[in-house]
């Protein structure tokens, strides 16, 4: 994710060897979950990474 002042600017994809890429309906539920919870996957890395808290697992439950 490249973020800019406060704001979701690109979603970057990279293959990882060994895994075989999405299929472009994955892919685009992917880009729509990512869109949607962006601001909560980037408090969760920072609580995580930079805090070094225990982050809770979240769950959910609604459709995208």
């Amino acid at each position: 994710m490249i973020i800019e002042n406060g704001e979701l600017k690109d979603i970057v994809r990279r293959e990882k060897q060994g895994a075989k890429p999405l299929d472009n309906k994955d892919e685009k539920v992917a880009v729509e979950f990512i869109n949607k919870y962006w601001q909560r996957i980037v408090e969760k890395w920072i609580d995580f990474f930079v805090m070094k808290k225990v982050v809770k697992t979240t769950y959910i439950k609604e459709r995208i």
